[in-house]
C-alpha cells in the first residue's frame, strides 16, 4: 500500500516547525467547529445581491444580524466546552475556562450583544465587556470570529459569486464588513486580478489591481513591495501613504495554507520591522 500523500499543509509546516503548535491550536479548532456548529440558513443569491446592492455588508443587515447572535450565542457554550480537549498553552486554557464560567452565569441577550459587538466592529463595548467582566479579549475576539466564521455557509464566502453575479469590488468584506487582511494575486488573460480575504468569515472577493486596498491611495510612487527571503509565494504590498502593508499571495493553488493570516505570522514581524501597522486580523481592533 502507498503512503497517504501529504497534504499542502503538511508541506508546509514541514518548512516551518515554528508553526506547529500554532496551526495545532487552528486546525483543531476549525475540525472541533466543523463538527458541533450547523451553518445558519442565508437567503438565497438574488435576495442577497439585493441586500448588498447599495454597499452594506450581509452581517449588518439587522436582520440577519440578529438572527447570527442569537446561533452564535446558543452555540458559544458547545463550543467552549468542545475546546476542553484541544492542545493549547496553558495560559489559553485558564482564559476559555474563565469565558466558560461567564457563559454560564450570562443572560442570553448578553451573549447576543457581545456577537452583535463583534459583528459591528464595535471595539470599546468589546474591552469593557472583556475588562468588567475579568476576560481576556484577545481571545474572545479569536474564538468569538471563529464561531461567526463557522455559522457563515460556505457558498456565501466564494468569490466567484462576489466577482460575477454580485459585482462586489469594495474594499471591504461583503458578508462581514471588515477589512482585509490578505491577498491574492490570480492569473487571468489580461494579466493578474487581486481578490482580498477576511480573517473574520474568510470570505474572498475582487478589487481593483492597483492602490492600498485601505487608505485608496493609487500614486504607485508612494507604493513598494517588500519580499520575504525565503517565500516567494508571499509578498508585502506596503503604502508608504497610510503606512500600512498587506501580506499577498502571488501563485495559485495552495490558498488553504497561504490564505490563513496565522500561516504567515512570521511575515508580519518583517513589517513591524519597517515601522508598517497591520490591518484586518481579529485580533486587532479595527480602528
Amino acid at each position: 500500500m502507498k503512503p497517504a500523500k501529504k497534504s499542502t499543509m503538511d508541506e508546509y509546516l514541514k518548512k516551518h516547525p515554528f508553526l506547529k503548535e500554532t496551526a495545532g491550536l487552528h486546525l483543531g479548532l476549525e475540525k472541533i467547529l466543523s463538527q458541533l456548529v450547523k451553518p445558519v440558513s442565508f437567503p438565497e443569491k438574488a435576495d442577497l445581491i439585493a441586500y448588498t446592492k447599495e454597499g452594506l455588508p450581509l452581517l449588518q443587515q439587522a436582520g440577519l444580524q440578529k438572527r447570527m447572535a442569537e446561533a452564535a450565542a446558543a452555540g458559544l457554550g458547545s463550543m467552549l466546552a468542545g475546546l476542553n480537549d484541544l492542545m493549547a498553552p496553558a495560559m489559553m486554557k485558564a482564559a476559555i475556562e474563565k469565558w466558560q464560567e461567564w457563559a454560564v452565569q450570562a443572560e442570553p441577550e448578553t451573549i447576543q450583544h457581545f456577537f452583535g459587538f463583534l459583528m459591528r466592529q464595535e471595539d470599546g463595548e468589546i474591552h469593557e465587556l472583556a475588562e468588567t467582566n475579568q476576560l481576556n479579549e484577545t481571545m474572545i475576539r479569536f474564538l468569538g470570529w471563529a464561531l461567526i466564521d463557522a455559522l457563515v455557509p460556505a457558498r456565501v464566502k466564494d468569490s466567484s459569486f462576489w466577482e460575477h453575479e454580485a459585482k462586489w469590488k469594495r474594499n471591504y468584506c461583503p458578508v462581514c464588513g471588515r477589512q482585509a487582511a490578505l491577498a491574492q494575486l490570480r492569473k487571468e488573460q489580461q494579466g493578474r486580478a487581486r481578490y482580498l480575504s477576511c480573517d473574520g468569515c474568510h470570505t474572498v472577493w475582487p478589487h481593483k489591481r492597483i492602490g492600498c486596498v485601505y487608505c485608496q491611495n493609487i500614486d504607485l510612487k508612494k507604493m513598494h513591495i517588500l519580499e520575504p527571503e525565503g517565500e516567494p509565494e508571499m509578498r508585502l504590498d506596503v503604502c508608504d501613504e497610510c503606512h500600512t502593508y498587506l501580506k499577498t499571495y502571488n501563485e495559485e493553488g495552495a490558498e488553504d495554507v497561504y490564505l490563513r493570516d496565522w500561516a504567515t505570522i512570521h511575515l508580519d514581524l518583517l513589517g513591524e520591522e519597517q515601522g508598517l501597522r497591520k490591518k484586518g486580523s481579529v485580533l486587532l481592533a479595527s480602528e
